[in-house]
């Protein structure tokens, strides 16, 4: 499974849409239960209001690839393409703690 951190505002106007579009690049970032936290401390530390997708690849008819990012010696899965919201199989909550970080909600630990 892949995971995708987006507001609620976003993943609102991705329903409307009927998919998530890559933001500027000719991806969508995505990440997996291992790195997670290290995309949300970077791109999201302290923001209210975010969901937790989870993304089943098999339902993509688009590239995936894990990809080295500059800087960290982690591989992150890149979505080269729009993801269908039909391929978002979990919606979480994802809110930040009092100090900004980020844990991974159990039902995504456990997955």
């Amino acid at each position: 499974m892949l995971l995708h951190i987006i507001s609620k505002a976003g993943w609102a106007a991705a329903q409307s849409a009927g998919s998530i579009a890559p933001a500027g690049e000719e991806f969508v970032h995505c990440s997996d239960r291992g790195v997670v936290h290290v995309t949300a401390g970077k791109f999201f530390l302290g923001q209210s209001d975010l969901l937790l997708l989870v993304i089943d690849p098999k339902l993509l008819d688009v590239p995936v690839r894990w990809e080295a990012v500059a800087d960290s010696p982690l591989w992150f899965p890149h979505v080269y393409g729009p993801i269908p919201v039909v391929a978002v199989v979990e919606v979480h909550d994802f809110p930040c703690q009092q100090d900004g970080s980020f844990v991974l909600p159990e039902a995504v630990a456990v997955l």
